[in-house]
């Protein structure tokens, strides 16, 4: 999980670290990359953020854990 601290958020800081972090996983051999944006419709930000580098939709399915023990 990552985010920008509030107090310096919209100054291309998380984009650059997404487009970084997405270029190394590139250069390791990636070929497709997922992101998890949990409450995206009421995150539009984290959502646009991730459509500005290329993501799409690709379902609404939150996925269950269940921690052992």
């Amino acid at each position: 999980m990552a985010g920008t601290h509030p107090d310096y958020r919209r100054l291309g800081l998380g984009r650059a670290t997404l487009l970084h972090a997405m270029h190394l996983a590139q250069e390791a051999g990636a070929r497709h990359m997922t992101v998890a944006c949990l409450g995206a419709p009421g995150h539009p930000t984290a959502r646009g953020l991730y459509c500005s580098v290329g993501f799409r939709e690709f379902t609404r399915d939150a996925p269950l854990i269940k921690s052992g023990g």
